[in-house]
């Protein structure tokens, strides 16, 4: 186009016209452009024109998207209060020897199950033993000495002693009632009666002071029998000190249970009351956790009016408790009521509360974190929906509902948490309403769906 206007400037140049000015050359140009796009759109025009037949009729939509719907459903829901809760051995059981030695044997594996009275460790017994000998020996002389005691062989002297000169004395005592015979009859001089009488006098002073060492010795014998009795009692004692002590060599399982890792190594010295390792029972395992002091009086209310002990303790109102694990998977054996603290926490407002759980796969251990829930009461006439009908974001709930002319609606819902399968709704879907449980990410509101209705999956 350019070399055409040029070629037009050199023509009107050679015919004397003056040269076009660039504003004017512009609209030349502009005219011919528009010339050459007019009749290209008029050959365009002749070209469809001119082609077979008639316009097509404009292509159909696609047809509504296929989606899989479940009818909302009425029950009466369970209704549940959850917490943490850490496990806890119901004995645990610090193994500590109650005397020192030498640790010769540790019979246990660690972690492993222990039996009531089985010996897990065995202190070195020869000094024992030794001490049991020697302390047998003294009883045997303690009660040697008894014997001899008890023979009273002193006072059994003293007593014979007294016995003689009692029998002076009486003799002394007839010799003089002779002579006073006797010297009424002139028979013998006074002299005679006189020596008599003194000799008797003399006699009398020897028994009186011969009954006296009797009775001292009486005293000496029966304290001397007391002390060696005390002394048979006390080597009696040393001897039983002694058994023990052999006894204490051996460390037993004081209950059934899992025994911890050692403290202590074979061969080591060991004190009194070191701690060897620990034996904590798994069957049954308490669950401990704490229980808002609304639940607490909701359960305590629970309690049957005749029971003996009403409220929580009372095992006819006792509740069921279920443990979910650390996996999130649902403990198989339901727990029962054991114990409730005797005061409420004012900072949180809860009550400690203890479960006892069946262990006899030994699957729980001491120190485990779970969640513990129990049931407080149960909400008739409840709408359940399908848990995979619900899209969560940001922490808001909700679900699309088919109206009866397949048309797509969107809910917002507010729930009362899982109840097996299902979310308990408390607004948002009535019952009977179809949610959609397949095929949500094909939907929009508004827009028209072909349902096939699913049955609701059974209550748990």
């Amino acid at each position: 186009m350019e070399a055409r206007l040029q070629a037009i400037e050199r023509y009107r140049e050679t015919r004397g016209e003056p040269r076009a000015r660039g504003k004017e050359r512009r609209t030349m140009l502009t005219r011919r452009v528009s010339s050459l796009a007019l009749g290209l759109l008029g050959c365009t025009l002749v070209a469809c024109t001119s082609s077979r037949g008639t316009a097509r009729d404009p292509a159909p939509g696609p047809p509504p998207p296929a989606v899989v719907v479940t009818p909302a459903i009425e029950a009466t829901v369970p209704i549940y209060e959850e917490a943490v809760a850490q496990t806890i051995a119901l004995d645990t059981v610090t193994l500590r020897p109650q005397i020192a030695g030498t640790i010769e044997q540790l019979l246990f594996k660690e972690g492993m199950p222990v039996k009531r009275g089985q010996t897990l460790a065995v202190i070195d017994q020869r000094p024992f033993v030794a001490a049991l000998q020697a302390a047998q020996a003294q009883l045997a002389n303690a009660q040697a000495a008894l014997q001899q005691a008890l023979q009273q062989v002193q006072l059994r002297q003293a007593q014979a002693q007294l016995a003689s000169l009692q029998a002076t004395l009486a003799y002394d005592q007839i010799q003089v009632k002779r002579d006073q015979y006797l010297v009424a009859q002139g028979a013998i001089a006074q002299q005679q009666m006189d020596n008599d009488i003194a000799t008797m006098k003399a006699q009398a002073a020897n028994v009186a002071a011969q009954e006296a060492v009797v009775k001292n010795t009486a005293l000496s014998t029966e304290i001397g029998i007391e002390q060696a009795r005390a002394q048979v009692r006390q080597m009696q004692a040393g001897v039983v000190q002694a058994q023990l002590n052999l006894v204490y060599t051996t460390v037993p399982a004081p209950v059934d249970g899992i025994i911890s890792l050692r403290s202590i190594d074979q061969g080591n010295y060991v004190q009194v009351n070191q701690q060897l390792a620990t034996v904590s029972t798994v069957d049954p395992m308490i669950a401990q956790f704490p229980l808002s002091e609304v639940t607490f009086l909701t359960l305590a209310r629970a309690a049957k009016p005749g029971s003996p002990d009403r409220g929580m303790g009372a095992p006819s109102a006792s509740p069921a408790f279920q443990m979910i694990l650390p996996d999130g998977t649902t403990y198989q054996h339901p727990g029962t009521f054991r114990t409730v603290n005797n005061t409420v926490n004012p900072q949180s407002g809860t009550i400690q509360t203890q479960a006892l759980f069946p262990n006899a796969e030994q699957l729980l251990r001491p120190g485990m974190y779970a969640r513990v829930r129990v049931r407080t009461q149960e909400r008739p006439n409840t709408v359940l929906v399908p848990q995979t009908a619900v899209q969560e974001v940001q922490g808001a709930k909700s679900v699309f509902v088919v109206a009866p002319d397949d048309s797509v609606v969107l809910r917002m819902i507010r729930d009362a948490g899982a109840y097996g399968p299902f979310f308990a709704v408390l607004n948002g879907v009535s019952a009977g309403e179809r949610v959609i449980v397949e095929g949500v990410q094909k939907v929009r509101p508004g827009a028209k769906v072909t349902p096939t209705l699913r049955p609701a999956p059974p209550l748990p």
